[in-house]
């Protein structure tokens, strides 16, 4: 990581480096700890592949397709609450380590209500969450387990009785991103829907980590470092449209602008007071929500059969709107000082395929969904540490119930839905980038990857995993 500016500085040049360990501390609960963006709005959508934006006439089409507001008749309230369960490794003792967390929790509610306010028109309202994610690994000794052994087995040291870092640490982690909007759909004709939606970001990030603060300076001194930030962005549109050419036919498209959190909060360490004097360094940083576009094609075949297929990508490794890296800033009131850093992600551009399928029985209660989510994640290998996820094509299967009331009152419209999703992903680095200068991403400055040189250590070789398992409920009414 390099500084990228400050102010002042001759009044205190030996805080220039802890730039670099606040912006470690920072990214570290950021969403590359899970898959970023799930999508997970509906549950009906969930089971369906986390599709939508083709078929979805319920309050939540707020965030999958504005224009599909469309489909309301008179008024729609939806809830939904999904907990995402996730147990991973990585190599936390060092490369070529292993080293498994508990079962880590991330809940994700979402609550949508709409109504129509013209024969053409219908608005809606809504928060929910993009990601969510709280992780672990309780107790770890040997952190960063120093390398004893030659290429190409780079061996590090996982004796309790000799290695570094000895006494157990926690390694916690906590993050999510969330949205509240408000939207609109205007029906052109009977058969081309448009819409709009506001979004208004806002984030909250935690770390509480076992760190190496004295490759900042040059040396080696592990010390807990504790990083609590949060904020809101700046407002941004999402754009929808709909076109029925048939009444067994639909095609759909959604596009999202980018958006950047401002967040800000504070840092702690005991090697900081020793350095400050102070209690708490003010923080502050940024992150971004990408451009995404999303676009399908469903067809009601029957009156029971609707098939879905959708693509969705969503644009990481844009320079300006992207995660290539993520910047910080700590100030220092007492030494009168402020320093910025780019910590780096290199996040690649993700994108999905997602088919899906609803058949509803010949008893009109009971529908049952499926689909599949076939994507990449986001993670670059050469810049995963611990608490990235795995990288490279996964695979997701889906599968839910839907209840449908559809008695003759208004309030008996009512549905319930179940969902369901399970997936798990693998990766693997190599001997590549150990030891190796390695250009920061959106810099034209370079580090030594997997080195003692690194404040948080990227790139190292070995074995990462997760097995993810998603339970979502959901509730609308609807008339």
């Amino acid at each position: 990581m390099r500084k990228r500016g400050s102010r002042r500085q001759h009044r205190c040049r030996r805080l220039g480096p802890l730039a670099a360990l606040i912006a470690v501390a920072v990214t570290s609960p950021t969403p590359a700890s899970a898959n970023p963006e799930a999508s997970i709005y509906d549950t009906r959508a969930l089971a369906m592949g986390l599709t939508g934006a083709t078929y979805l006439e319920r309050p939540a089409a707020l965030v999958l397709n504005p224009a599909n507001l469309e489909g309301i008749p008179r008024f729609g309230f939806g809830l939904s609450f999904t907990m995402l369960m996730v147990k991973s490794f990585a190599p936390v003792q060092g490369p070529n380590t292993k080293v498994t967390g508990p079962l880590a929790l991330g809940p994700l509610p979402s609550i949508f209500l709409a109504g129509r306010i013209a024969p053409r028109v219908v608005f809606s309202a809504g928060v929910y969450f993009e990601a969510g994610f709280g992780g672990n690994y309780p107790d770890t000794v040997c952190v960063d387990g120093e390398v004893v052994g030659p290429p190409p087995d780079y061996t590090p040291n996982t004796d309790p009785e000799t290695c570094i870092n000895r006494t157990p640490e926690d390694m916690r982690v906590a993050a999510f991103i969330g949205e509240a909007a408000l939207g609109t759909s205007i029906r052109v004709t009977d058969q081309f829907w448009l819409g709009i939606a506001i979004r208004l970001p806002f984030s909250m990030q935690v770390a509480d980590l076992w760190s190496n603060i004295g490759a900042a300076f040059g040396t080696s001194r592990y010390e807990r470092v504790k990083t609590d930030i949060g904020g809101v962005g700046f407002p941004s549109p999402r754009f929808g449209l709909t076109w029925k050419p048939h009444p067994k036919l639909t095609f759909a498209a959604t596009y999202r602008m980018y958006s950047r959190i401002k967040l800000s909060g504070t840092t702690t360490s005991a090697f900081l007071t020793e350095l400050t004097g102070e209690e708490e360094l003010a923080t502050i940083s940024e992150w971004n929500v990408p451009h995404m576009f999303q676009v399908g094609v469903s067809s009601q075949v029957n009156d029971r059969l609707l098939l879905v297929l959708e693509y969705r990508m969503q644009f990481h490794a844009a320079k300006k709107s992207g995660n290539l890296s993520q910047p910080s800033t700590i100030r220092s009131s007492t030494q009168d000082l402020e320093v910025t850093s780019i910590a780096p992600f290199g996040w690649r551009n993700v994108w999905s395929l997602r088919p899906g399928v609803e058949y509803r029985f010949r008893n009109p209660l009971l529908a049952w969904r499926g689909g599949l989510n076939f994507t990449v994640n986001a993670t670059n290998p050469q810049w995963a540490n611990f608490r990235s996820a795995p990288w490279g094509f996964g695979v997701s299967g889906m599968t839910g119930l839907g209840f449908y009331w559809d008695g003759k009152r208004a309030a008996d419209q009512f549905r319930l839905d179940l969902g369901l999703v399970l997936s798990g992903r693998r990766a693997r680095n190599g001997n590549e980038y150990i030891d190796r200068p390695g250009v920061v991403p959106g810099t034209s400055e370079t580090v030594v990857v997997c080195s003692e040189d690194q404040v948080l250590q990227t790139g190292c070789p070995g074995r990462w995993g997760t097995t993810s398992f998603l339970a979502s409920l959901g509730f609308t009414l609807q008339y």
